[in-house]
């Protein structure tokens, strides 16, 4: 079936008024190669009519390998002939290529949406290479020399701060003990010939001068904003930094904006801030980590009455989307840089910082953080601002302290949900989750085991929710009764479940809240139920209540 419209891995041409020229079809094919591949379909209007091919092209044999000899490097492609709606159609399936391709005529194209969302083909000029390569990590940017970079430009006390920095998370390395010359090489911070070494682009971003930053890698830099609807309250335009500062700079910039609430219960003192510090943290380091430092534009931090935007220039690396941004193998855009950043301690050493950024967000009951703005050309995250749920923070400190250790990534995501939706099936689970089965299964057999979450019905009708622990905590135990409520459960029976899971009793204001009926209609349920002996009153007035017999 033909696609509905067009996109970036989607191109239709029409052939009613004219044939294609050969040089329009390959053109078409190297800017699909450059961009993400896709199919370029001939014989179909711009709305998705399709309207038939033209005779020349209607002979598939050849068209491959007219392609392949025009296009450098060679591509090869796979045709089709398809038949829609009467008409033939000619479908030309081209791979995302690893390399940047051109007509042999010299023009190297690519794909991009335009503001309205239609995709158009636009030149890809020489210094766009760059960033196409890295992103597709075919090129580290980040380990060739910085541009007009001299040894000098290294300041000697931001690399005694990274030192400092490494002591304080990794006492025991190797690093410590090398004077500044090794030190540099051995960490990238450096590159060349005994005697010609030049500080690498990560050496720069890392340790340079804030004089020979600007010079020398123009586009690393950060501004910061906080918004009171549509004026500014804090504004600062871009500055650049090297990033043993930038980090601390821009912490401190955000502390005033991220106040902590306290909550307490028994034995459990948790400080919730707007803005979970560890999550902050964490989406920084990556911002400035995996940006395109060959693309103009700063790495940008938005605080506004809704939550924090942190966007940075270059979308994500070849392989991630935001539907896999958990699952997938973890991928630098900037592999030096990123080694650095790792062994200094300030980004996760497993590579794995999106997770502490989904649990930091989830553990106080905010939502998943949300990708969902990132284009091929930005990454954006939006960190909603958490109103703290003390019961949900409650829940999950309780149980953390009960396992000696950090709930998983996949267990937040399945409470939150259940948290949010009340019931979901293992389906529904999986799909709000964007995750792979396997996951969802094992957190929640294991939510299940840990009596954290119930399960109700069998088969695929199988359903799963909070247990009744959590909602007795959090003095919602009608809600529970409620979505724990099976088909043919209602009325007097609802009242006993709920009775007996509050422990033995219930009152008039409970039964109205869990079956929505009125004073006078509750009070006669609970009445009629009384006179049949399946409870009895106790107490007047505040202390007036239902027990059972």
């Amino acid at each position: 079936m033909l696609p509905s419209e067009e996109s970036l891995t989607v191109e239709f041409k029409s052939e009613l008024a004219r044939p294609q020229s050969n040089d329009e079809i390959v053109e078409n094919i190297v800017a699909l190669a450059n961009t993400q591949g896709g199919t370029l379909y001939l014989g179909v209007e711009d709305d998705g009519t399709p309207t038939g091919v033209a005779k020349q092209h209607g002979n598939i044999n050849g068209l491959a390998a007219f392609v392949f000899n025009k296009t450098v490097p060679q591509q090869t492609v796979r045709v089709e002939l398809l038949h829609e709606d009467g008409h033939p159609v000619v479908a030309i399936e081209v791979d995302n290529s690893q390399q940047i391709v051109s007509t042999s005529g010299g023009k190297t194209l690519q794909r991009r949406l335009k503001a309205d969302g239609t995709p158009e083909v636009v030149p890809l000029f020489v210094a766009q290479f760059i960033s196409r390569l890295s992103q597709q990590r075919n090129y580290d940017y980040s380990d060739q020399p910085a541009p007009g970079g001299r040894l000098e430009d290294l300041d000697d006390g931001c690399r005694n701060r990274l030192r400092s920095r490494i002591r304080e998370t990794n006492a025991q390395s190797s690093l410590l003990a090398f004077d500044d010359r090794d030190f540099d090489r051995a960490l990238g911070l450096v590159s060349g010939p005994e005697g010609e070494e030049a500080p690498t682009v990560a050496g720069l971003l890392t340790i340079g001068s804030v004089e020979s930053i600007k010079r020398c890698v123009p586009t690393a830099s950060a501004m910061f904003q906080v918004m009171d609807g549509a004026v500014p309250r804090v504004n600062i335009d871009p500055f650049a930094l090297p990033l043993v500062d930038m980090f601390d700079k821009i912490s401190g910039l955000m502390q005033p904006w991220n106040p902590d609430h306290e909550i307490m219960s028994g034995l459990v003192h948790v400080n919730v801030p707007d803005f979970d510090h560890q999550a902050f943290r964490e989406a920084m380091v990556n911002a400035f980590c995996h940006r395109d430092y060959a693309r103009i534009g700063s790495v940008r931090f938005m605080v506004d009455g809704e939550g924090l935007t942190i966007s940075n220039p270059g979308g994500f690396i070849e392989g991630v989307t935001e539907d896999n941004l958990l699952t997938a193998q973890p991928r630098s855009r900037n592999p030096q840089l990123a080694l650095v950043l790792k062994t200094a301690g300030f980004a996760e050493r497993t590579g794995r910082g999106v997770d502490k950024i989904y649990i930091g967000s989830l553990a106080s009951g905010g939502a998943m953080p949300d990708y969902s703005q990132s284009t091929a050309t930005e990454v954006g995250l939006f960190i909603r601002r958490a109103v703290p749920d003390e019961a949900f923070v409650l829940m999950v400190a309780e149980e953390e302290r009960r396992r000696g250790g950090e709930l998983s990534v996949w267990a937040l995501i399945v409470l939150s949900l259940l948290k949010e939706h009340r019931r979901l099936t293992m389906t529904q689970l999986c799909e709000f989750s964007r995750l792979e089965k396997r996951r969802v299964v094992g957190a929640v057999e294991d939510l299940v085991e840990s009596g954290v979450v119930e399960a109700a019905g069998s088969g695929v009708s199988r359903s799963y929710i909070l247990s009744s622990k959590v909602y007795k905590e959090a003095n919602a135990l009608p809600a529970y009764v409620r979505q724990s409520n099976i088909a043919a459960t209602r009325g007097k029976g609802l009242v006993l479940e709920l009775a007996e899971k509050n422990g033995g009793e219930v009152t008039t204001s409970e039964v109205m809240e869990l079956l929505g009926l009125s004073y006078i209609s509750a009070y006669r349920l609970l009445k009629k139920m009384e006179g049949e002996g399946k409870i009895r009153h106790e107490g007047n007035g505040p202390s007036s209540r239902y027990v059972l017999p």
